[in-house]
């Protein structure tokens, strides 16, 4: 069983990732200069994407999975670089004119550090357009999760393992942004709710990347046990009649300034 992140997997199954990144992007009225910086760019389609609407800028895309980035350089172009780094540890300054992050940034626990160090990176008037898991997201995935935990047969081995998402509510998130120096916000949630069309979809969603974490952090066999019975538990919850598979999504979209 290949317990940690998997570009390609990911790629496979990545759908509701791309849809949301491309309609975010779209928004960004871009004029083709700009520098942007990409946040958990992970397999890199989407930076790809942002690279050829700016012919005449640039975009770095940075992710601290390793598997991501291999997947990633398959859509390298000229004006496009990926980077091996987290993003607590950015040492970019006054460089860009857009920071741009699609359904990564739940993956950070502390946003009050990331914000520095966005706000740092960013050039004056630079904008920060970033969507990613809010309050109420994937609660029927997070409910099967936290049973599984408390069980019995996880409990004791799970007892020093960390939540993996920060998952914030509208006003909880704009005061981080008021306090690391970002104006003329606006923070709103999105139902992006959707119904996977089959099992393999669904499943290779769980699979990649929402269970990572919890494998990573399991012994072998016990690895194994914890994935099958989160994939059994959560069919259950999410099958529909018409053989679909559902889940509660909730997007908390940022746009933010520095002046």
């Amino acid at each position: 069983m290949k317990k940690g992140f998997d570009g390609e997997k990911y790629e496979k199954f990545s759908a509701p990732q791309q849809e949301w990144g491309s309609k975010v992007m779209d928004e960004l009225g871009l004029k083709g200069s700009e520098h942007i910086l990409d946040l958990g760019c992970g397999n890199g389609l989407l930076g790809a994407k942002l690279a050829a609407k700016v012919p005449d800028g640039k975009v770095i895309g940075i992710d601290s999975s390793a598997s991501m980035l291999e997947q990633a350089q398959k859509h390298r172009t000229d004006n496009l670089e990926f980077l091996l780094r987290d993003i607590n540890d950015l040492d970019f300054e006054d460089k860009f004119n857009v920071v741009f992050s699609n359904a990564a940034l739940h993956w950070v626990a502390d946003h009050s550090l990331a914000l520095g160090q966005i706000y740092r990176s960013m050039k004056s008037g630079g904008i920060m357009r970033v969507q990613f898991a809010g309050e109420g997201n994937c609660l029927n995935l997070i409910s099967v999760l936290k049973d599984a935990m408390s069980s019995p047969d996880f409990k004791d081995d799970l007892s020093s393992f960390d939540w993996p998402w920060y998952m914030p509510g509208v006003e909880e998130y704009k005061k981080l942004l008021v306090e690391s120096g970002f104006e003329d916000l606006r923070v709103w949630m999105e139902n992006a709710d959707r119904n996977f069309p089959d099992e393999e979809s669904y499943v290779g969603w769980i699979d990649q990347p929402s269970i990572v974490p919890f494998v990573s952090f399991l012994p072998g066999n016990k690895a194994l046990h914890f994935r099958e019975h989160v994939v059994r538990e959560a069919k259950k919850i999410a099958v529909q009649e018409d053989g679909t598979y559902f889940e509660y999504f909730r997007r908390l979209n940022v746009y933010a300034i520095k002046k």
